[in-house]
């Protein structure tokens, strides 16, 4: 009787590039300011997704100059976002076998807990900085990611599926 399984297509370098240029585009949008703390930090998010997914590519030197390219881009302290994503990408390689195996929604929880911190760690240095707080509904954006990531996972696996037939 044949049975259906997944194999999974080696992603291309361009592939991660172009993911990682998107993030950064829809980060930079103008609406990103009118909707303060409810949208997600896609770029954190892409870093945690292809950490986990492919942690020979991309780790925390991608993390180091995607977060100064965001810090420059967006006019914030210089190594804001550098440093949360950064701490983001390690503590997501750190666990990255274990994680990997968990499902898409048991994933979204640690995406929660990794997006709450990188914005717990930016939050701090802002504040340190001298910047008001800007209240609790600044880590809404995280429960937003937490939320998009079983079907995003879904749909940048979908790249890379192929499906096969074996009689077993």
């Amino acid at each position: 009787m044949p049975v259906s399984r997944q194999l999974l297509r080696p992603v291309s370098s361009g592939f991660i590039l172009l993911t990682f240029v998107l993030s950064l585009a829809i980060n930079l949008l103008p609406w990103q300011a009118g909707l303060i703390g409810f949208a997600p930090d896609f770029v954190a998010l892409f870093i945690i997704y292809w950490s986990l997914n492919q942690p020979r590519r991309v780790g925390v030197g991608w993390a180091f100059f995607l977060g100064l390219l965001m810090d420059v881009a967006d006019g914030n302290i210089l190594g804001q976002h550098a440093l949360a994503y950064t701490v983001i990408a390690y503590l997501t390689l750190a666990r990255q076998r274990q994680l990997a195996v968990f499902p898409f929604w048991q994933q979204a929880f640690v995406a929660l807990a990794l997006m709450l911190s990188g914005q717990a760690l930016m939050l701090a240095l802002r504040t340190a900085m001298g910047a008001p707080f800007p209240g609790w509904a600044y880590f809404a954006g995280c429960f937003v990611a937490a939320f998009i990531w079983p079907p995003l996972s879904n749909i940048l696996l979908s790249h890379q599926r192929r499906p096969t037939t074996e009689e077993l």
